[in-house]
């Protein structure tokens, strides 16, 4: 019998049912990684049809099945090594009696996905095995897998404790929650660990603190030096050596923790992943900048380079609201149009017109209430802390929150009523989502 059929233990199934469930369930366990199922990438997975010796596979080649993420179809290839594979040494392969299977999750690195992937393989296997494939019941792992991926990607790299991180960010000092940040150094390919000499701190201790669980309470107390624009650093011995307000090196991985079990991890240049919601999340990276001539349709069309820009400042002085924010952008007649109505409905507070261009030290407390600020694509606002109404019928994200998703609702009964806006959601995690009525898209601010 095929080793798969064997797997399966049930005749009514047959191994390329075997494959297709494996990719289903390795997808939904991407859905709880990613905000929008769109963002997940077109991974594939390779599976080996039958056992073969090294030597049988040198003469006669690997007969591989393979499915796609967005595929229903089902394609075999023959290759002579599975080093053959397109991108498998950034992929996870498992071997087991001359049987491999490959997942390729479309990452050009080594990246948490490789160690969640491993994870989640290891124990479907294990259920395959024991129960076979009627009896899979994997869905309440997902949270647990992803956990014990990302715990032995940053340990191995980083020799970071997840776990240190999730404890810190739950304690409060004098009444507040963390709002820190922390560089942690990577282990190169000789296995050292580079870190900042002294001349790349602007504080330095003369004692440093261990980072570890056994120093709790003073690096608790540590973290209070630190904010978003200065962060603590750790040495080649993990302990805190001192403080920086210059920007993470590309050894190191940037740890922002912002709130109540809420923390962000920037690691290898530019790839993010977060926990917040009592849930891990990959950012997924989009075009830099904000083309928001592209995102208002026929508005959008009668945009200079000059508009563009100083929407565009507004947009990144906004997201510098740690708390998050939502700024609504339409055209002359929408936004007054809206303003007045929303303040008439005592549903927004009223101001004096300014351009918020002219204006960028005012924003950080403009936005800093509940609500939107509303604007116009000249950067003229009349209407803060504005409470954003729309219909339920407009289809939200049950994975978002209150922010994202009442703009989402606002801008397309807007849309219904003929009046073209664009939502920018700043939300305290530091993503930053662009809403028109067709589309949802996520923004790069990043230099």
């Amino acid at each position: 019998m095929n080793f798969w059929e064997q797997l399966i233990n049930d005749e009514a199934i047959s191994k390329e049912d075997l494959f297709y469930r494996t990719r289903d369930l390795y997808g939904n366990l991407l859905k709880h990684l990613y905000n929008d199922p769109k963002n997940i990438p077109d991974f594939r997975i390779h599976f080996a049809n039958d056992k073969r010796s090294e030597q049988e596979g040198i003469e006669k080649g690997y007969s591989i099945s393979t499915v796609n993420f967005r595929s229903n179809k089902l394609i075999y290839s023959i290759v002579k090594d599975v080093s053959e594979i397109e991108n498998f040494e950034n992929s996870y392969t498992w071997f087991f009696e001359d049987i491999f299977v490959v997942f390729d999750f479309r990452e050009d690195s080594v990246s948490p996905l490789l160690f969640i992937t491993k994870a989640f393989w290891e124990d479907l296997y294990r259920q395959y095995d024991v129960f076979g494939i009627r009896k899979v019941r994997i869905a309440h792992m997902y949270e647990t897998l992803i956990a014990s991926g990302v715990s032995q990607y940053f340990h191995g790299f980083y020799q970071l404790d997840i776990s240190l991180v999730q404890t810190m960010s739950a304690l409060t000092y004098e009444g507040d929650y963390i709002d820190c940040s922390i560089l942690v150094p990577r282990y190169d390919h000789v296995g050292d660990r580079r870190t900042r000499r002294n001349g790349g701190l602007d504080v330095s201790f003369k004692e440093p603190i261990p980072f570890a669980v056994s120093h709790l309470r003073q690096v608790r107390k540590l973290v209070e030096m630190s904010d978003k624009d200065v962060a603590l650093v750790i040495n080649q011995q993990g302990k805190i050596c001192g403080l920086t307000g210059s920007r993470p090196n590309a050894y190191e991985c940037y740890l922002r923790m912002w709130g109540h079990l809420s923390w962000t991890i920037t690691y290898n240049g530019s790839k993010k992943l977060s926990y917040y919601n009592a849930r891990y999340h990959i950012h997924t990276q989009f075009n830099h900048g904000v083309q928001i001539s592209k995102l208002f349709g026929k508005v959008g069309e009668t945009l200079n380079t000059e508009q563009n820009a100083r929407v565009e400042a507004v947009i990144r002085a906004s997201a510098k609201q740690r708390h998050g924010t939502i700024v609504i952008i339409g055209s002359k007649e929408d936004a007054a149009a809206e303003a007045a109505r929303l303040c008439d409905a005592k549903s927004a507070t009223g101001i004096s017109c300014i351009n918020l261009s002219e204006k960028m030290n005012l924003i950080p407390y403009l936005t800093a209430i509940d609500g939107a600020v509303i604007m116009d694509t000249d950067c003229r606002c009349s209407c803060i802390g504005a409470i954003l109404d729309g219909d339920f019928t407009a289809k939200g994200n049950p994975a978002r929150g209150a922010r994202f998703n009442s703009t989402v609702r606002y801008v397309r009964r807007r849309a219904d009523l003929g009046m073209q806006f664009v939502g920018i959601v700043i939300s305290e995690d530091g993503t930053i989502d662009a809403v028109s009525d067709d589309r949802i898209e996520r923004i790069n601010l990043s230099e």
